[in-house]
């Protein structure tokens, strides 16, 4: 591909006319329509040093819906590791999965556990996220 003097000069003129209808833009006002809200439910974590799950306590005082979805990150996040999320001590589905969809009223537990494959494989770090519908 060859670049001719033109397409460079054509290129060179427009390139500070670009950048200066983007930096003309200052100011401005921002309209907000709806409503904060606050979350249905309350979390919170229970201490889990020592232990190779994480608990994690939902209260709710009127019928909610939320997601639960967690994914591993960091260098060993394709290490051959076994996760399991449980709801108050029962088993969530008998295959792993990314993401579960809960509702309830009330007090729960979720504990989320994860499992090396093998003795002496890394296990990455995982990242749970609560989302309420």
């Amino acid at each position: 591909m060859t670049c001719t003097p033109l397409k460079l000069a054509a290129a060179l003129v427009l390139l500070p006319l670009a950048s200066a209808a983007m930096a003309a833009t200052n100011g401005g006002t921002i309209h907000f329509v709806g409503s904060i809200v606050e979350p249905p439910c309350t979390t919170s974590m229970a201490d889990s040093s020592g232990s190779a799950a994480v608990q994690v306590s939902i209260h709710c005082e009127k019928r909610s819906a939320f997601d639960v979805a967690f994914q591993r990150v960091g260098p060993n996040a394709n290490s051959p590791t076994t996760i399991s999320l449980t709801r108050d001590g029962k088993l969530l589905g008998s295959e792993e999965a990314a993401q579960y969809r809960i509702a309830l009223q009330g007090q729960t537990s979720l504990s989320l556990a994860a499992k090396k494959a093998a003795a002496g494989t890394p296990l990455g770090p995982l990242v749970m996220t609560i989302t309420y519908q």
